[in-house]
């Protein structure tokens, strides 16, 4: 198991070589995508083609801030910490986004109503 959410509070335990594994093998990918990307520059293409390649350009020098994020808070001692409220952030949302900075309540707070209630012609 990766993480305890069982125990109490105090003695709540992350397996924290197991998050450090994940987010290295995600650091890893995430340049090896900016250098094919960066490859990628040099080849005639469409504006369409230009603009998929600096969304994805865009989007993966992002998810590789926030992998830098998530080691550093590894380092520091506080990983799996909400960043708002200081509570510890779930066992599962830990898992499947071992990036992420708060916690379900926090996170649900920060979205913007307006988009909550879009009709969906955007």
């Amino acid at each position: 198991m990766v993480v305890s959410d069982q125990a109490p509070l105090g003695e709540r335990s992350l397996d924290l070589a197991w998050f450090r594994r994940e987010l290295d093998q995600e650091r890893e990918f995430r340049l090896e995508q900016l250098i094919s990307l960066s490859y990628d520059a040099d080849a005639p293409c469409s504006k369409a083609h230009e603009e998929v390649r600096a969304a994805l350009t865009a989007g993966a020098r992002r998810a590789l801030a926030e992998i830098d994020a998530a080691q550093f808070r590894l380092s520091r001692g506080t990983f799996g910490i909400c960043e708002i409220c200081g509570r510890p952030i779930p066992a599962h949302r830990l898992t499947a986004i071992p990036t992420t900075r708060l916690c379900p309540p926090c996170e649900r707070s920060r979205v913007d109503p307006a988009e909550l209630a879009g009709d969906g012609t955007d």
